[in-house]
């Protein structure tokens, strides 16, 4: 419990914390989480860089130092969401495409905003919430159940409501939040272990969650893709595109497939434009424990 009450007090110091204190203390945390990474994640991540982009060895790695870097900045965005407010959030936030969210909610079919662990996530929630949507994240049970509930109080601090992916009561609270014709907020560029489709994503076989595309399909919601981009200014932009709409013809694997191959697309668009805005050290491909893990 101690590290909650911790994590709370640097919380309250970066609320009144001047800029440059906020920015020295971003780099540090970045720098502690290049340090601290397992050496066999950073190869594979510089691996995995080279593969898919195709970049010397030099680019991969600097690519993949930055991807870690960001998350400095991205813990101090999120310790500052008690200072957020619907009066306040288009200072820190610019949103593109947002015309597309209100034509998107006017349909009355709930919507399924659709985003990649690119960026800093947890603030594009925390954006659409502010602008006043009904807001439902899916998210992962924190393995620190203090951290667990940290990152919970300041998702709800914000206007967002939160299940998890797993239980009975994440699926009703998914359920219950389209047939209520409001927002769900999914990540969907990891292998959840769930069931998935396999799909080239940077020409690597790849199995992808399906789930977007089922729940658009099941319950005739549009899919928004969604993704946060950081400005060198301190401010973020969040780029809304159009929707997808996933078909309902007899073949509904294939429904699935289209949609979901559309969804890669994107999510490989976004990665090519800013590849350290991807989460690079996470082993998408379930195979980097293995291939770097252990001694040769």
């Amino acid at each position: 419990m101690l590290s909650y009450y911790i994590v709370k007090l640097f919380s309250k110091l970066l609320c009144i914390a001047p800029g440059f204190i906020r920015k020295g203390f971003a780099a540090f945390l970045g720098s502690v989480a290049v340090a601290a990474v397992p050496k066999w994640r950073m190869q594979m991540a510089c691996t995995n860089v080279k593969e898919c982009l195709g970049v010397s060895d030099e680019r991969a790695a600097q690519i993949a130092e930055e991807s870690l870097r960001r998350f400095g900045r991205m813990v101090v965005e999120v310790m500052r969401f008690p200072l957020l407010n619907p009066d306040n959030i288009n200072q820190l936030v610019k949103v593109e495409g947002l015309e597309y969210l209100d034509a998107a909610y006017k349909q009355h079919k709930g919507v399924i905003m659709a985003t990649g662990h690119y960026g800093n996530w947890e603030l594009l929630g925390a954006t659409v919430a502010l602008h006043g949507y009904p807001m439902l994240s899916i998210t992962r049970k924190q393995n620190n159940s203090h951290m667990d509930k940290f990152i919970n109080e300041y998702r709800q601090m914000v206007g967002q409501k939160v299940a998890y992916n797993r239980g009975k009561e994440g699926l009703l609270s998914i359920s219950r939040m389209l047939k209520e014709k409001h927002l769900l907020g999914i990540l969907y560029d990891q292998d959840t272990n769930d069931d998935g489709v396999r799909i080239d994503l940077f020409g690597k076989d790849s199995i992808v969650p399906m789930g977007v595309a089922a729940l658009s399909r099941l319950h005739g919601s549009p899919i928004l893709p969604i993704f946060m981009h950081n400005n060198d200014d301190g401010t973020c932009t969040a780029k809304i595109y159009p929707p997808l709409y996933t078909p309902k013809t007899k073949d509904r694997e294939q429904d699935l497939y289209q949609v979901t191959r559309e969804l890669v697309l994107i999510l490989e668009h976004e990665i090519i434009a800013h590849p350290e805005m991807w989460f690079w050290v996470h082993d998408r491909w379930k195979d980097g424990r293995e291939r770097f893990g252990k001694k040769k």
